[in-house]
């Protein structure tokens, strides 16, 4: 445990790199000061250092705001999550369907410092036309679904979240009511209802492959998904990428899943999986093996996939940074991952760099996403300069969190915690 004192005493790093978001640049040899949970200053190094500061020497190092996963399922994974996507610099999450009084407790434990975690955004319950889960709510005719939505209002949720079999008239009815109770409306796109239609009521869309859902791939045989998606990016995409644009419509590709799947068809060979709850591992070793057909269909789906999300940023449409974590995902890690895959789909570091920050931060509209004064303090400390190479947000020298200060060796004690909560569950 870190003492009391050192987590309540301001902070100073010194001499470090910090990384300009706005203008993809390093601003070289600067103190940053945190006092209270919040960045106090930034500015040349020489300035005056509080009394009583815990100082970092930044020489050689950058400084990053904290990383954001916008698309977690914090209960499918087990509480061992939180430490392992603070250890790897994950400082927010947006979760997007789990058990809201499970979410909300650890919340308060975060809030207290009984738990270390992230900050969590969190919808609650998933809206689908049936359940398939028990972090589901059915949402029946329109006026049952209205009401659904102001009773989560009620219980405080951050936004809605929709899925793949919400009705027609359903779906339209959740998104008015999403509007009038001032809550955001996230998620699928439900079979029933065009890409065009959701941009257009305001939804942010996660997932590459919804885009791909319901009418599209309906008619589709096996196997032909590929050609299908490769017609519409020389065909539809230009005139659908301009209306989000035009709409304001962010998209969380989430293209780590695939890309893990491909590279480790067995997900169980992935060393990272001790960090993964045993129970879900155990879950994961009765799937099926992935044959070679479908492992050929995926690999080219997955390069469609990439060449869109490379679309949609040469589009101008806003990308987020997002993981999907559940079952045998690996929590924090994948976030790095994710920003690998995005820089392969044609995100410059910097571009990624914002899906994973600033994009985040104002989907959120949180005080974050910066190293600004103001800003809330959750930092990420690397040895390597992640404007040059992606991969170098994966050497985490140090990560502020809400304003609590934790060096290599704290980070390496929260991923060994990880590890055997992970093993318990």
């Amino acid at each position: 445990m870190i003492p009391i004192a050192l987590l309540l005493a301001p902070i100073a790093i010194t001499h470090v790199g910090v990384v300009d978001l706005d203008e993809g640049r390093i601003v070289p040899d600067q103190t940053v000061i945190v006092r209270d949970g919040r960045i106090e200053s930034v500015g040349r190094s020489g300035a005056k250092v509080p009394k009583g500061a815990t100082q970092v020497d930044g020489r050689g190092k950058f400084l990053l705001p904290g990383l954001c996963d916008m698309h977690v399922h914090l209960s499918w994974t087990t509480a061992s999550a939180l430490p392992l996507l603070v250890a790897n610099g994950v400082t927010c999450v947006r979760d997007l369907g789990s058990d809201l009084a499970g979410i909300d407790a650890w919340r308060a434990e975060i809030a207290a410092g009984v738990r270390i975690g992230p900050r969590i955004v969190r919808a609650g319950p998933i809206l689908n036309g049936r359940s398939f889960n028990r972090y589901q709510l059915v949402t029946g005719p329109p006026e049952e679904a209205r009401g659904i939505v102001r009773a989560l209002k009620q219980v405080g949720v951050d936004l809605i979240k929709v899925h793949r079999r919400v009705e027609r008239e359903a779906y339209f009815a959740i998104a008015d009511e999403a509007k009038k109770q001032g809550l955001p409306l996230v998620g699928h796109i439900p079979m029933t209802v065009t890409p065009e239609e959701a941009s257009d009521q305001g939804q942010l869309i996660e997932h590459t492959e919804t885009l791909f859902e319901g009418t599209f791939s309906a008619a589709l045989a096996p196997g032909e998904l590929p050609a299908a998606i490769a017609r519409f990016r020389s065909e539809g995409a230009a005139a659908l990428f301009a209306r989000f644009v035009r709409n304001h419509t962010p998209v969380t590709p989430t293209l780590v899943p695939w890309r893990h799947l491909l590279a480790h068809p067995d997900p169980l060979s992935d060393p990272r999986m001790r960090y993964v709850a045993r129970s879900l591992k155990e879950a994961q070793k009765r799937a099926p093996p992935m044959s070679a057909e479908d492992r050929a269909e995926l690999e080219q789906t997955y390069a469609e996939y990439r060449a869109v999300v490379g679309q949609m940023n040469r589009a101008g449409v806003v990308l987020l940074a997002g993981t999907d974590i559940a079952a045998a995902r690996i929590p924090g890690f994948f976030l790095h991952d994710e920003l690998g895959a995005l820089v392969e789909a044609g995100l410059s570091p910097l571009q990624a760099l914002r899906a994973a920050t600033s994009n985040a931060a104002a989907i959120l509209r949180k005080d974050i996403g910066a190293v600004a004064p103001g800003k809330l303090a959750d930092l990420v400390l690397l040895d390597g300069n992640p404007l040059e190479r992606i991969e170098n947000t994966n050497r985490i020298r140090a990560v502020v969190v809400a304003g609590k200060l934790l060096r290599r060796s704290d980070l390496d004690r929260l991923l060994r915690l990880g590890e055997e909560m992970a093993s318990r569950n």
